[in-house]
């Protein structure tokens, strides 16, 4: 019985194969071959039509081809008006998996001319084995990574001029309209914009989680717009910022530096808003170089005066996490800020920044250093912006920790000193914006941030309230000094490490330098410092041979 189904199938398709040539799709062909379409159609569970060119397609492929538009044209003889009449016949059986498409490179670029079909193997394989037609499941997009991915690899195809500026924007509508349960794309819908800023904003949001924050609008475009004419004019409305994207606050020009480079990229409202949607800011990016692992950090053993250690010593206690979610949620209810502030200030060389990354190491937290020199960008206006983004990584950063971070402003003296006199200048009008977006972060701020800097007596005003922890690191007494000579060099006897405390007035940073030469000096010289060695590094550590502190303590 199979193999009489399976003989029938096949000899009905290669009847209507035969039957169809210069058929010119009249309808008196339709009629005279009514019986085996019937036939295939509950076989295939299609329609007539459908049927019909699934039996084309079919024969056309056995025979070594794939099969276009113009193909059926040939071989049916017709007008090609008439075949475009079943186009939605075709757009049917490729939805459903049925037909395959790829496309060729026609030299026309009319809509369906480079579609090029071959018969699903699933299906060929079935009717060779007398199987039912199954069902063929079409790519389930797991995600909103894949589903951002699938839009941009059709940009793609619409880049290489496989399809049209119509079917992009048509297959983006469709893709979207299934795919609300996915937060972004229902918050995306809801905007109701027009079909082309909607694919801009979702392309621009796939390049910046793939790792480029700003994208060249020329080239972007280009590949969006098969029309010139359409494609600048798109460009126009948003270069003149009357595009609702732009309008809305989701896109930024960033200016061009040179005549053609000028570049879009995402707001920070617009990465706010892929954080309430829980999509990561560092997806598909490598590890930031300014994060460290608490496991990352080598242990050192610091030592401070009695005061700064009690300080140090209640941060260090409050953020156990414990302590901390405890305290928070105590700030809460009696409606204060619950973020943690604090402000390490002193001489150079005290600890302040390494006493930060055995906090974070002790309390098992990551660590985000942001070097504030370094992010003074040299053209201007965009300073604010990068002050903006650091706070912005910060919290998306959070997201991705199993404890709230440490985001540690290292040397942020440039940031938080007292306000320069406007006048002309436009370096005091960069850096007072800064500080009013600084303060306006740190008014809302519910992380943990720590602040270092070697100029307090230069803070403004405007800053103390707002760090909650003002530690004050001074340079080591000569007791202290003694401890931090003997924690370095435990072959030291104490008298040797008084006497080097006492007659060099050393921070921590040039102890440490002193030390850098006493292993260098036993790796050239094979052998181990002795005191008078140590004096001779001491004495070349001030500038000019001068030591800072002569004779003894009377």
């Amino acid at each position: 019985m199979e193999k009489e189904i399976k003989l029938k199938v096949l000899t009905s398709i290669g009847k209507i194969f035969e039957e169809s040539k210069g058929c010119k799709l009249e309808d008196s062909f339709f009629i005279k071959n009514d019986k085996d379409l019937s036939f295939l159609s509950e076989y295939f569970q299609t329609t007539k039509s459908q049927t019909f060119f699934i039996a084309l397609v079919f024969v056309l492929n056995y025979k070594g081809n794939t099969v276009d538009l113009n193909d059926l044209i040939k071989y049916f003889n017709c007008n090609p008006m008439k075949i475009l009449e079943y186009n939605d016949d075709f757009e049917h059986l490729y939805s459903k998996g049925i037909f395959e498409k790829q496309k060729s490179k026609h030299r026309m670029k009319l809509a369906g001319t480079n579609d090029q079909f071959t018969i699903n193997e699933k299906i060929s394989e079935a009717i060779l084995q007398n199987e039912p037609i199954p069902e063929i499941k079409q790519e389930k997009i797991e995600d909103i990574i894949g589903l951002l991915e699938k839009l941009y690899n059709i940009g793609e195809q619409r880049d290489d001029d496989e399809i049209s500026t119509y079917k992009l924007f048509n297959q983006t509508k469709k893709i979207i309209s299934v795919n609300l349960h996915f937060p972004l794309i229902k918050k995306i819908d809801q905007f109701n914009y027009d079909i082309e800023d909607t694919y801009l904003y979702l392309y621009l949001i796939w390049k910046t989680l793939s790792g480029k924050e700003s994208t060249d609008i020329g080239r972007a475009l280009e590949g969006i717009y098969d029309n010139p004419s359409k494609r600048l004019k798109y460009m126009q409305r948003i270069l003149s910022r009357d595009n609702v994207l732009v309008k809305n606050n989701l896109i930024e020009i960033v200016e061009a530096r040179f005549f053609n480079d000028t570049e879009i990229k995402l707001t920070d409202n617009s990465l706010n808003i892929l954080n309430e949607c829980d999509i990561k800011l560092f997806v598909n990016k490598k590890k930031k170089e300014n994060i460290l692992s608490p496991h990352e950090i080598p242990f050192r053993k610091l030592i401070f005066s009695e005061s700064e250690m009690r300080q140090l010593f209640l941060l260090k206690d409050l953020l156990d996490d414990v302590k901390l979610r405890e305290t928070q949620k105590r700030l809460i209810d009696k409606n204060l800020p619950k973020g943690v502030t604090a402000l390490l200030h002193g001489v150079s060389g005290t600890g302040k920044t390494e006493i930060v990354k055995q906090i974070a190491k002790e309390t098992n937290r990551e660590l985000m250093k942001v070097e504030i020199s370094q992010s003074k960008s040299m053209w201007f206006g965009e300073s604010e912006k990068v002050i903006k983004r650091i706070f912005t990584d910060y919290k998306s950063f959070a997201k991705d920790c199993e404890r709230m971070p440490i985001l540690l402003f290292n040397e942020a003296d440039a940031i938080i000193s007292k306000r320069r006199e406007l006048g002309n200048s436009s370096v005091a009008q960069t850096e007072n914006a800064i500080q009013n977006i600084l303060l306006e972060e740190l008014e809302n701020f519910d992380g943990i941030l720590i602040a270092t800097t070697n100029l307090a007596n230069n803070l403004d005003s405007a800053f103390e309230r707002r760090f909650l922890f003002k530690i004050q690191f001074h340079k080591p007494n000569t007791t202290v000094r003694a401890k931090i000579w003997k924690s370095k060099l435990p072959f030291l006897e104490i008298k040797d490490c008084n006497l080097l405390a006492d007659k060099f007035d050393f921070s921590g940073g040039q102890i440490d330098n002193v030390l850098r030469k006493n292993e260098i000096h036993e790796i050239i010289h094979g052998e181990k410092v002795n005191l008078e060695n140590l004096m001779v590094f001491c004495s070349e550590e001030t500038l000019g041979n001068k030591i800072m502190k002569i004779g003894f303590k009377n």
